[in-house]
């Protein structure tokens, strides 16, 4: 879910200039039939950008909380490319705007519950404030492309994809990367050394590509383990 929130907060930095008219301040969702309210503590920085997220949990229909949530930013004056323009980084369906005053973006990201209700998740990257991003300090496959790097307390993400190559191909990669940077495989996909844990989350897009996410964190010294072990 950051992952594409994050990914749509980037590629709408490109190619806009704010227009002549002024836009209200202090945007605020509006979901039909709104259930319930989750609000993510803190914020996410998502490549540099702050990202402040939210998830909300609905009883409408996916494809009319859609079509609110745009007639919702195009009511604000939010540029709003259209639909083949639209950033899809994930199978759930998603949408962007972009209050081009401001320079924020939101998005919504529409998940179809199994007991027929909706969550969606909502995204507001202050692109204004963005800075450099800190390196994650994890090896990337050799042309992976569309690299993001998120930070949130305790945790550094890196996510991007790989065309051209199998599963197989990017799991043993890292294996071998990080068995020499002096991890052990603790679990299938899980490597850690004295102080540190890193999980790896693969999968394939629904255009092709290898999806691939990487987590690193602190790790608990409960085994003893030392690097190169």
């Amino acid at each position: 879910m950051m992952r594409a929130i994050r990914g749509a907060a980037l590629a709408l930095v490109m190619g806009f200039s704010a227009p002549a008219w002024a836009q209200r301040a202090n945007f605020t969702w509006d979901i039909p039939k709104t259930v319930s309210v989750v609000d993510v503590p803190g914020q996410v920085d998502a490549n540099g950008v702050p990202v402040k997220l939210l998830a909300v949990r609905s009883k409408e229909k996916a494809q009319v909380i859609l079509q609110s949530v745009v007639d919702r930013f195009e009511s604000w004056g939010f540029m709003v490319p259209e639909a083949y323009r639209q950033p899809q980084l994930l199978r759930e369906p998603m949408v962007t705007g972009l209050d081009t005053r401001n320079f924020i973006s939101y998005t919504a990201i529409l998940q179809v519950n199994p007991d027929g209700t909706t969550t969606v998740f909502l995204g507001q990257a202050n692109l204004g404030e963005a800075k450099a991003p800190k390196p994650a300090g994890l090896p990337v496959f050799p042309g992976g492309a569309g690299v993001l790097t998120a930070e949130t307390e305790g945790s550094r993400t890196v996510s991007y994809s790989v065309t051209g190559k199998t599963v197989a191909d990017v799991e043993a990669f890292y294996r071998e990367a990080l068995t020499k940077a002096g991890y052990k495989e603790i679990q299938p996909r899980v490597f850690k050394s004295s102080t540190e844990e890193v999980a790896l989350n693969l999968g394939v897009t629904k255009d092709g590509p290898v999806a691939v996410r990487l987590v690193r964190r602190a790790a608990a010294p409960d085994d003893g383990l030392t690097p190169g072990e």
